[in-house]
Parts: structure tokens; C-alpha cells; sequence
């Protein structure tokens, strides 16, 4: 079972170490390579991460994304579910996000190239940095930060405050 997904739980270690300074993104449920019994096809092909963006207008909100894998991985395209609201140009309503340059160009990559800390890292870039965001989800919302930050702030700052609390660890 673990030799199926080893690519997989190579990828995962690496999200330990490269995020585990900055904080920015942390594995939910940790995956035990070592107790096969323990664990399910669903725990591997659905891991959830916990994002703690470290600039406004996000800051102090921890958001529940998931990562949505093939049984394939990463042969096809992951899809990514935001399950914490966040106010985002990049995400729509129902939290998907597909317009990451990374998740558009998945196949095109050598697959010993493409990872999940890839991923994460793209999403962190985008959603802190929408001025390089071309093809967002929600439009209407990279307009409002281009025309009037100040407001595009302020709600993004509630939505973080009243949807994505910091949990205890």
C-alpha cells in the first residue's frame, strides 16, 4: 500500500521540512509512513492543510485547504478546495482554486517537477500578491483591490476575522 503512494509521502515530508520555519502551512492529520495499518487511501489522496498567511490582509486567520489527489499522482492534475472561506480573487465561492499558473500547466511539467510544496507555495504567492494574478476566479474582486484597496482590505480582514480563527494546537 505505501510503495503505491510513495511519490506522495516523499512530497509530504518535503512540506514538513520546507514549510516548517516559516509556519506558513502545516499538515493537519500527520501521515506515519512506518504504521502501513494506520494508514487509508483517503488520508493520503485528500490531505489537509492548515494555511497561516503571514501578511495582510490575512493575518492571525488559519484556513483549512485540501488537496484533492488521483490515485494517479501526480500522472493528473490535484485539485485544491479551500475549506475555510477566504475573501480571494484566486478562490471562488465554494473555495476551489484552479487558476494557479501550476494547476493550468500541471501535464506540461516533467513529473519529477512537480510537487505539493509547489503547490502551496503558488497559492501563498497569489493570494498575497494579486497584482500578478491574470485569470481569477472572482473578477469582480481583483477589480475592487485595484479600484479601492482600502475596502478590498477591510472586508478581507472581517471574512479572516469571523471565518478563519486561529485554532489552539
Amino acid at each position: 500500500m505505501v510503495s503505491k503512494h510513495i511519490h506522495l509521502l516523499k512530497d509530504l515530508a518535503l512540506i514538513d521540512e520546507s514549510f516548517q520555519t516559516s509556519h506558513l502551512f502545516r499538515i493537519k492529520k500527520k501521515i506515519d509512513a512506518s504504521t502501513c495499518d494506520a494508514i487509508h487511501d483517503s488520508d493520503l489522496t485528500h490531505p489537509v492543510f492548515v494555511y497561516t498567511p503571514q501578511q495582510a490582509p490575512y493575518i492571525g486567520g488559519e484556513f483549512e485547504l485540501e488537496i484533492s489527489l488521483p490515485l494517479d499522482y501526480p500522472s493528473t492534475t490535484p485539485r485544491v478546495k479551500f475549506r475555510t472561506q477566504i475573501y480571494s480573487p484566486i478562490v471562488d465561492e465554494s473555495g476551489t482554486v484552479s487558476c494557479l499558473p501550476i494547476l493550468q500547466r500541471w501535464l506540461t511539467y516533467p513529473m519529477n517537477s512537480r510537487s505539493l510544496s509547489d503547490i502551496l507555495a503558488e497559492i501563498d504567492y497569489y493570494i498575497t500578491h494579486l497584482e500578478d494574478v491574470d485569470e481569477p476566479h472572482r473578477p469582480t474582486l481583483l477589480t475592487e483591490w485595484k479600484n479601492d484597496p482600502v475596502l478590498f482590505i477591510k472586508i478581507a480582514e472581517q471574512q479572516t476575522k469571523e471565518s478563519a480563527k486561529s485554532q489552539k494546537r
